[in-house]
């Protein structure tokens, strides 16, 4: 069986003109003699559901807009789909081949259904035969899993993978980190061949960065499209084979910060081209963030759409011009500021972005804010802003300083100036604890991975970190600085996990503490119920018996208890229950992010804690 995968890069709904490109590709695969050409999985339809008034209209010309395929497509494809079901996404494949348009998930849920008496298994994966191999098509890790846990008769299992780009998860980065991520190990415990499809281009907020491949069962890679680049892959599939291929590829060494710039470059890129702007503008202040978000954008746009706003002051101006030097950006595209503001330093922050919003009105350009995923999560804004975009606004200030030593490598264009003016959090205690700015930096940043990105519990960060105070007064800050968060402009989404996505509820007057071990498996609340709950046994054996009543043991006290706080935790997200909604494991997803990959906190861009300082 000879598979193609089309990364390709479109923009979500538009039908026409992705539809015409869908059928140059096809005519293109043909001509090289594929079975069968996967497309990406938002490439028709994005990433997200459209909203409930558009929804009828949106599914008519969809229809419409599939069934011109099924005529003009030159060889069976799978077009992923998107819709949803009480609001939440359902991914949806359509193979269309000869003329005919099936959808296979649902096809599988009615043959599920039929098989069962009526009663459909929700977790129920496609099995299709074609083209002489069992196809399985996957569009989440847990379907993946899926596959091997029920062991499902597949010989090729399809990975319409939707998840964007995300620094604390390699697999996300597709065939780029096949050493680094979980293919390898999928391609062994299911026995099947994994096409990995990914998809390239900016989609709401998520980047995804193309790197599609094949992968053997036995772990060889048979084949690989390049990061970033449109690209046809071809490759022959045999289910009868046994290994070893002929000439397999050698995959690449994952290296986390290089693909976090290029999803950065590549995700600022189609933020510009999306928003209708002419290029971009950053206000230079000397600070390292400030200097790598120009970087950034000339990376992306190239100098001549980037115009610099240097901000007054003798030393954030030295290394401000600096930098506009070493990026070469054009004289008539650089503003220098006076010293407004009669020596107020925040009346002179909001004069400047001011005067960055006007620049951008003058010059069509969208203003970028220079905010990392850091500043946002505990220091309120100061002033105004002008941002409608941080493009490093999913980053932890550890990351930046990393992402800043690696694009110094391939061009000096950071001075050290902006290095040693790096600045830690100010959070009570955190000081005195970590005499060093960079470990202040780390610590803080640990802090906030764990509890955004791996929602853990604030006893088990202490456990794992200690300095229960520190870390308490951290999350406390980050609970108090979210209703300010709203206004400080867009992000593009590079982790699993937002930190719009990690929002609490607002006004909440509830907070968490450390925890004993005690307290943590219940024995209080155990106790109490269990009198509760002996003590209504005791009346209905009262009323049934004219019996003396009988205080429950202890073991059946825990028993008891045992089984009702498991039954409490089952209705919580993740929880044994969570898997019943229309998704299935998708619906846990939700509350757990994007990415539902592996547990505990991952290793951090950086080798070790600014060893290159």
């Amino acid at each position: 069986m000879r598979i193609a995968i089309a990364q390709t890069s479109t923009r979500a709904g538009d039908f026409e003109a992705t539809a015409a490109h869908m059928v140059e590709l096809s005519a293109r695969a043909a001509e090289q003699g594929a079975d069968l050409l996967v497309f990406p999985a938002p490439a028709l339809c994005g990433t997200s559901p459209v909203a409930y008034p558009d929804r009828e209209g949106y599914l008519l010309d969809l229809a419409e807009c599939l069934v011109r395929l099924a005529d003009d497509l030159a060889c069976p494809c799978l077009v992923p789909v998107l819709t949803d079901l009480d609001g939440v996404p359902l991914p949806e494949a359509m193979l269309i081949a000869d003329g005919d348009i099936t959808p296979v998930r649902l096809s599988t849920y009615i043959a599920s259904m039929a098989q069962g008496d009526g009663e459909a298994d929700a977790r129920a994966l496609p099995e299709l035969e074609f083209a002489g191999a069992r196809l399985g098509v996957a569009f989440t890790y847990d379907d993946l899993d899926d596959y091997d846990d029920y062991q499902y008769d597949v010989d090729v299992i399809l990975f319409l993978s939707g998840y964007g780009f995300a620094t604390d998860d390699p697999s996300s980065a597709l065939g780029s980190s096949l050493a680094e991520g979980r293919y390898l190990a999928d391609a062994e415990a299911t026995g099947a061949w994994i096409v990995g499809v990914g998809p390239l281009g900016c989609y709401e907020s998520q980047v995804f960065c193309g790197s599609s491949f094949v992968l053997a069962p036995w772990g060889e890679l048979a084949a690989q499209a390049p990061s970033l680049e449109e690209a046809l892959l071809v490759c022959d599939v045999d289910p009868s084979a046994e290994g070893p291929l002929a000439e397999p590829l050698t995959p690449e060494v994952y290296d986390a910060p290089l693909a976090t710039w290029g999803a950065l470059v590549s995700g600022l890129s189609g933020a510009i081209e999306r928003s209708g702007s002419d290029g971009a503008c950053v206000l230079l202040d000397g600070s390292l963030s400030s200097l790598l978000v120009a970087t950034l954008a000339t990376d992306a746009l190239g100098p001549t759409r980037v115009h610099a706003l240097v901000a007054a002051g003798e030393a954030s101006r030295s290394a401000a011009e600096q930098s506009v030097r070493a990026l070469r950006l054009p004289d008539g595209a650089v503003t220098r500021l006076d010293s407004p503001g009669e020596g107020d330093a925040q009346l002179a922050r909001d004069i400047a972005q001011v005067r960055l919003s006007e620049l951008a009105r003058q010059t069509g350009s969208l203003a970028l804010g220079s905010d990392d995923k850091t500043t946002l999560a505990l220091e309120p804004p100061l002033g105004v802003t002008a941002a409608r975009l941080q493009p490093v606004g999913d980053l932890y200030r550890s990351d930046v300083v990393a992402l800043a030593h690696l694009r110094n490598t391939i061009s000096p264009v950071i001075p050290a100036s902006a290095f040693a003016g790096l600045a830690a959090p100010d959070v009570e205690g955190l000081a005195e604890a970590f005499p060093s700015v960079e470990g202040r930096v780390e610590f803080v940043d640990l802090v906030l991975s764990s509890r955004v990105e791996w929602e853990l519990p604030l006893t088990d960060i202490v456990s794992e970190r200690g300095h229960a105070e520190l870390v308490t007064a951290i999350i406390e800050r980050l609970r108090e600085t979210a209703p300010a968060r709203a206004g400080r402009g867009a992000v593009l989404a590079v982790s699993s996990k937002t930190l719009e996505e990690a929002r609490e509820p607002w006004g909440l007057a509830w907070a968490d503490h450390v925890r004993s071990r005690d307290e943590r498996a219940g024995e209080g609340i155990m106790r109490a119920l269990a009198r509760g709950i002996g003590s209504m046994g005791a009346e209905s054996q009262g009323d049934e018996k004219d019996e003396e009543p009988r205080e429950p043991t202890e073991a059946e006290q825990r028993r008891d208890m045992s089984d009702l706080l498991g039954y409490l935790r089952d209705f919580l997200p993740g929880g044994g229950f969570s898997g019943m909604g229309p998704m299935g494991p998708a619906a846990a997803d939700e509350s757990r992010g994007r990415h539902d990959g592996e547990d505990g906190p991952s290793h951090p861009l950086w080798d070790g804690p600014f060893s290159e300082n």
